[in-house]
């Protein structure tokens, strides 16, 4: 009979650590969810990124392309006056 209670308490305290247990959550999406990647359009050329066809095989690759490209910057300084 203890056993039985012992294990009926330990499912108890397993359940609650679940239940209270933190949930992960992800970082908000912008409202429009647009990657960066280029989207084909039927009918028009094949858009590629760094020599890549995004099209079905290589949409993740250009996906990750465009995620990964540092945001261009101007020059801190210039030349002459």
């Amino acid at each position: 009979m203890t056993a039985r209670l012992c294990r009926s308490f330990t499912a108890a305290l397993c359940a609650a650590a679940v239940l209270a247990a933190p949930t992960a959550a992800a970082a908000p999406l912008d409202q429009n969810g647009y990657n960066g990647a280029p989207t084909p359009r039927s009918g028009g050329p094949v858009p590629t990124m760094n020599g890549v066809p995004c099209v079905a095989g290589h949409l993740g690759t250009c996906t990750g392309f465009a995620q990964n490209q540092p945001r261009p910057t101007k020059p801190r300084a210039s030349f002459g006056h």
